[in-house]
């Protein structure tokens, strides 16, 4: 029998939902014994019994109690930055995201952040509220994609989702990918590079996605030393993590317009700072960290974690497992 903390939710109702959606996606429900656990005190308190543990990030003070039983934390997330203190890094404990089931609505997200800039959308909410019939005047400025080029920084499974996406709109597409070694290409991608190869990307794109695990090697990636690589004409989409990119030196780049515009769904202090000079640009489209969220994204997560038990049940290798060398 092997025990399974579950802080999923406080509300009791959506654990019972979740729970048994869970159950129903086991192969063997019966080697399994559910805990359900309401706040991080309720981690604390039964971690000294638990064989497996699903949460949603690992706090440093778990470690103050017993976690020889523990062999596995799934993380109902994919970003795990905050998760990887040393404590857990030196552990023989095995790690586990959520990787992949933002991909669907990360990719459209980023596909209408492009679609906004592209097709002038902004312009549509002007000729609204003037009534003043402009057509030409938005029309000239209208491009299509079909001539653009998209640059991912970052071919995951996010990065391969907006790849498919871009090229069934007929972009060129340029990816950088951490592990690549030479330059190559598949059937999304162009040119997939190295990420030594960066300066590739960002001079040859009309928009750049930041779409990489915000580690110690991406930390403030890009700043303006690399947005002055970039088109005049291109944009940033940054549905990441937010210290990717450093972000005065893009609100410079911004309102100097080194860049013609930006799409922030995350930010390098979130919430983000109701004083930030970024809510008085006007080439800049601003998102409160949504483009991975929707309303079923706990039922997804629970069938990934099904998927994982049936194969933790097995001995089989587990999805999504997360390199404590590479920390992702």
């Amino acid at each position: 029998m092997f025990h399974v903390g579950l802080h999923l939710t406080a509300n009791n109702n959506k654990y019972i939902e979740l729970k048994n959606r869970l159950i129903r996606n086991l192969e063997n429900p019966e080697i399994f014994n559910f805990i359900q656990l309401c706040s991080v005190n309720d981690i604390k308190n039964n971690i000294d019994k638990l064989n497996i543990l699903h949460c949603y990030e690992i706090k440093p003070d778990f470690f103050d109690c017993d976690t020889s039983q523990l062999k596995w934390i799934q993380i109902g997330a994919a970003g795990i930055e905050n998760s990887l203190f040393k404590e857990v890094l030196k552990s023989k404990i095995i790690i586990t995201n959520a990787s992949g089931i933002h991909a669907g609505p990360v990719s459209e997200y980023v596909m209408g952040a492009i679609l906004y800039f592209s097709k002038m959308i902004k312009e549509f909410e002007v000729f609204k509220d003037s009534k003043q019939w402009s057509q030409w005047d938005i029309a000239k400025k209208i491009t299509e994609l079909k001539y653009q080029t998209i640059g991912i920084i970052g071919y995951g499974s996010i990065g391969k989702a907006i790849a498919k996406k871009a090229k069934a709109f007929g972009m060129e597409v340029i990816a950088t990918r951490r592990l690549q070694k030479k330059i190559d290409s598949n059937k999304f991608v162009n040119q997939l590079l190295p990420l030594a190869d960066l300066k590739i990307l960002l001079k040859s794109s009309d928009y750049v996605v930041i779409a990489c695990p915000l580690t110690p090697l991406s930390m403030r990636l890009i700043t303006l030393k690399e947005l002055k690589l970039m088109k005049r004409t291109a944009k940033i989409i940054n549905i990441a993590r937010g210290k990717i990119i450093k972000q005065n030196d893009l609100i410079e780049a911004l309102q100097n317009k080194i860049i013609s515009g930006a799409a922030l769904d995350v930010f390098e202090q979130e919430p983000l700072e109701k004083s930030s000079k970024l809510f008085d640009l006007d080439n800049v489209l601003l998102s409160p960290h949504i483009s991975g969220n929707y309303p079923d994204y706990q039922k997804d997560m629970i069938d990934q974690f099904a998927d994982n038990l049936n194969k933790f049940a097995l001995g089989k290798t587990l999805k999504n497992r997360v390199c404590k060398k590479r920390l992702y």
